[in-house]
């Protein structure tokens, strides 16, 4: 039978109840009360989220310091130093946006992920001090850099932090840290990603200005931001989302358009994370960062076009050699155990967190991609799977590593070459040991089973503003059962793997499907099917039209 599990229900009295307040049908009421939506009020929220809730920053600990600090550094020269990745470099690039449209003196700084690797370096320092620079800002970092905000306190620069990660058990020696996760701060919502905490940042100085201005046309930093960080989409996140994708699909910036052009239709959060996120995350991976700093705050047209055209270049080159690694990394894969550790010789350090999840697609156990940082140490990533904590099997190994850090689900290490393979045997061991000897089988859950009859033009239409979709709001998956594919099936792509066709529910209500990378599964299909899908609304010529797109199929034998 098939792994699939269904999100507990709503109760029929509580359904009833709520329906008699929003007047929507009842699988969309059970659909919202899921999500915790369920006051007309909460709903009303919920489907229009209004900017004016989002909280006080001031209620950050540390916020109110840090603005007046900023304030009497106007003089002075600042730094902005952010991550490579989507969070770091949008967020660098709105602090900058914004202080040098109030006139500061600002620079920024974005870390060679090769010779510098995350965070707060040395070598930026250094550079800080040269360029006469007597406050830092980091942007979604900072918050482990003890010895380098010591190093730079030594110089006479002083640090502000900015950064979302969990703090250790020793905080920096900084002027201020902006950081909901950390020890007495009473910010309500603790799951802003650094662009979001920079954000509260401009906000509460900006309150303080004689001259505000209106800093929400910020907010497409934030919603590339905290979608590429996948971030929950709830509470404020969902707020700053909203505007923030507004603000791409009707005033996008400058250095952005470019990225736009190649997307069809309104820009959403799965078009951000699976085509503007990677664009801008392939600067870090294969060059520099500091170009898509460079970018996102650049004016002049011409010059936008140069940056974006080289940030293609790149992104073309990170995904075939993502390719081509993944097609080596494969060969190495053995079924019979518990997880997936590979190494390659000359791996580019930059792709092998993707590599590592595209692993895990096509073989489900947590996996380890790991290549030479030099000639005898080996970088790797890691990437878990569902309610495994991967960190956790780490720090039980840690005698063979190196260097490590990360969360439950991701991580990334560094270890001596020659104990490669004792330290994949040791890794093995400890998985194994940890689950017996049941393998990883993935899940997937399913919000409701329904008929088709339930899916109106109006109720699909009322699904579609449940957007924007992500963790903590997830795209609804539909269940139903006992369907017919239509035979008539067309193949679309390059390597013909997306299918097109119609399907028939057991009442004869027949929609038009999409499936990806399930060829072999649909073609010669004689059998009735469940199917686990989402569904969408396409217009053509003016009509709006339903599709499925079909997620998982389970065949009737």
């Amino acid at each position: 039978m098939n792994n699939w599990i269904e999100k507990e229900q709503p109760n029929k009295e509580t359904i009833q109840s709520f329906k008699k307040d929003i007047k929507i049908d009842d699988f969309l009421c059970s659909l919202l009360l899921q999500r915790k939506v369920n006051t007309l009020i909460k709903a009303q929220e919920f489907f229009r989220p209004n900017i004016n809730l989002l909280h006080d920053p001031f209620l950050m600990k540390d916020m109110k310091k840090v603005v007046e600090k900023i304030e009497n550094s106007r003089e002075e020269r600042i730094m902005i130093l952010g991550d490579y990745d989507v969070d770091g470099t949008t967020s660098t690039a709105m602090l900058y946006k914004y202080f040098k449209n109030a006139n500061y003196d600002i620079l920024y700084y974005i870390p060679d992920r090769y010779s510098e690797g995350y965070g707060v370096s040395e070598k930026a320092i250094e550079y800080a001090e040269k360029s006469r620079v007597s406050l830092i800002i980091t942007v979604d970092c900072g918050i482990k850099a003890i010895n380098q905000v010591d190093i730079s306190n030594s110089k006479n620069i002083e640090m502000i932090i900015c950064d979302h990660h969990l703090p250790g058990d020793q905080i920096p020696n900084a002027f201020g840290i902006l950081n909901p996760k950390q020890e007495n701060c009473k910010y309500p919502f603790k799951d802003l990603c650094g662009c979001g905490i920079a954000y509260k940042l401009i906000t509460a100085h900006n309150s303080l200005s004689e001259n505000p201005i209106d800093i929400s046309i910020f907010l497409d930093f934030v919603a590339l931001a905290t979608i590429s960080d996948m971030m929950p989409l709830i509470d404020e996140n969902r707020i700053m989302v909203f505007h923030g994708l507004n603000i791409i699909n009707s005033k996008p910036r400058i250095g952005l358009r470019n990225f736009l052009k190649s997307i069809n239709g309104r820009i959403d959060e799965s078009k951000i994370s699976f085509n503007i996120g990677p664009r801008i995350n392939a600067a870090g991976r294969m060059k520099t960062g500091k170009i898509i700093v460079d970018l996102l705050v650049e004016d002049d047209v011409n010059r936008a076009n140069i940056l974006s055209n080289e940030v293609e270049f790149l992104n073309q080159n990170r995904r075939r050699i993502e390719k081509d690694v993944v097609n080596e990394a494969l060969k190495q894969i053995d079924n019979e155990r518990f997880t997936n550790i590979v190494y390659g010789e000359g791996w580019n350090q930059g792709v092998l967190g993707i590599v590592a999840s595209r692993i895990i697609e096509r073989s489900y156990k947590p996996t380890i991609v790991m290549t030479e940082s030099n000639e005898h140490i080996l970088t790797g990533s890691v990437r878990s799977v569902k309610d495994y904590d991967v960190y956790q099997s780490l720090s039980d190994c840690e005698d063979n590593i190196l260097q490590y850090g990360g969360h439950k689900y991701a991580a990334g290490l560094k270890i001596k070459k020659t104990n490669f393979d004792i330290f994949k045997n040791q890794f093995e061991d400890i998985v194994k040991d940890s689950v017996g000897q049941k393998m990883f089988k993935r899940s997937f859950s399913y919000d409701l089973l329904i008929d088709f009859s339930e899916l109106t033009i109006e109720n699909v239409k009322i699904i579609r503003r449940m957007a924007p979709f992500g963790l903590g709001n997830k795209r609804p998956v539909f269940r139903t059962n006992n369907c017919f594919i239509d035979s008539k099936l067309r193949f679309l792509g390059k390597e013909e793997q997306v299918v097109k066709s119609k399907i028939k529910d057991k009442n004869g209500s027949q929609l038009p499907f999409i499936c990806f990378d399930k060829k072999s599964e649909l073609v010669d299909l004689k059998s009735s099917v469940d199917i686990l899908y989402n569904v969408n609304l396409n217009s053509f010529s003016g009509q709006d039209m339903i599709e499925l797109t079909l997620r998982e199929v389970f065949i009737k034998k």
